[in-house]
């Protein structure tokens, strides 16, 4: 594990720790780290951009066994033990898209709470707007000290998103965060870790998102999960998508369900803000054109589709868009030089 972690997020996970009242110096000391990367009387130039992904990981899980706290102290009356996300993990990971993962993480968390002996908590996590967006809800905190309560929300929403994409392969580009809290003194931090405006002072905790994206498909399986948890929290740390990219925040609008007319590039454009031209200029500058993207993310789609073994071929061709069978064959022929049949028999061969 070499790769690397930007320093903000180890300052976000040591706000937790500060806010539950520790001295973030001495646990610091205490676990072999020679700085503290929240001193504010340190010259900011002389601290890292990035630190190591075992730094970050050791780190991580020093906190969750300091807290005894998976959920880093978000529920201080019934904290989250050891193993709790694992097996939440596996309770979704057959989920077939976003928005039923989503639901069922809701019916998860509400069994642990009863078998916990906590009180029931009326949540709803997904509430879908009228201007194509959603906004997926993190649950009040228990009661706890303003700040410290801002902090655990913050760091838990950060991996949520985090987890989420890695669920669809793909990046979940927020249009607002917003918070029920009041801005902290850190403020800047938080703007840095979420990359979009921030809302304080509101009625509900929760980040909002193109509401497309809740139909896209769980591309992992039980397999993927093992490899993910054995490198987590890592993996939730470190962004495999590049969210500045005129490619990525158009798979955001147009989403995953490739059953219906693909939206049209002067559709697009205008979501975007932009006009036809300029979007293909941007396209042109990242080496593709329109046509070259939507024939990539739907050999993608159909992909993953066709590592399903209970979906027919004729079925996948139905998902995706195709009226006739055959039309789905030689379009997947051109876009990898296999027909479905033969790309699917590949895989079988290779387990």
């Amino acid at each position: 594990m070499s790769q690397l972690v930007p320093i903000k997020l180890m300052q976000l996970l040591l706000l937790v720790v500060e806010a539950q009242g520790i001295d973030v110096d001495t646990f610091l000391k205490e676990h072999d780290f020679s700085y503290n990367p929240l001193d504010e009387t340190a010259d900011p130039a002389g601290l890292p951009t990035h630190v190591s992904a075992a730094d970050y990981n050791y780190l991580y899980q020093s906190i969750t066994w300091l807290l005894q706290d998976e959920c880093f102290g978000l529920h201080l009356k019934g904290k989250m033990p050891s193993g709790t996300f694992r097996m939440m993990c596996l309770y979704i990971i057959h989920c077939k898209t976003l928005e039923d993962a989503i639901d069922r993480v809701n019916e998860f968390t509400r069994f642990c709470r009863n078998v916990a002996g906590l009180p029931a908590v009326q949540y709803t996590p997904l509430i879908k707007l009228d201007d194509g967006s959603v906004i997926n809800l993190m649950p009040d905190t228990d009661g706890i000290d303003s700040n410290q309560s801002l902090v655990a929300v913050a760091a838990s929403m950060h991996m949520w998103r985090k987890f989420c994409a890695w669920l669809i392969g793909k990046p979940l580009p927020l249009l607002k965060v917003q918070f029920t809290h009041s801005a902290p003194d850190k403020v800047e931090l938080m703007e840095e870790v979420f990359g979009c405006p921030i809302t304080f002072n509101a009625k509900v905790n929760g980040f909002f998102y193109q509401k497309s994206l809740l139909s896209s498909p769980i591309i992992h399986n039980e397999d993927s999960l093992n490899e993910f948890l054995k490198q987590a929290p890592y993996q939730l740390s470190v962004s495999h998508f590049d969210e500045s990219s005129i490619q990525t925040r158009i798979q955001a609008i147009v989403g995953n369900d490739f059953s219906k007319d693909f939206p049209t590039l002067e559709e697009v454009s205008s979501q975007l803000n932009m006009s036809a031209r300029t979007l293909r200029r941007r396209l042109k500058d990242e080496e593709t054109s329109y046509q070259e993207f939507k024939d990539q993310l739907r050999m993608e789609a159909a992909k993953i589709y066709l590592k399903r073994p209970g979906l027919k071929i004729n079925a996948v061709a139905a998902l995706m868009g195709f009226d006739e069978p055959s039309a789905f064959h030689r379009a997947f022929k051109k876009w990898t030089t296999q027909t479905p049949g033969e790309y699917r028999n590949q895989l079988t061969e290779n387990l």
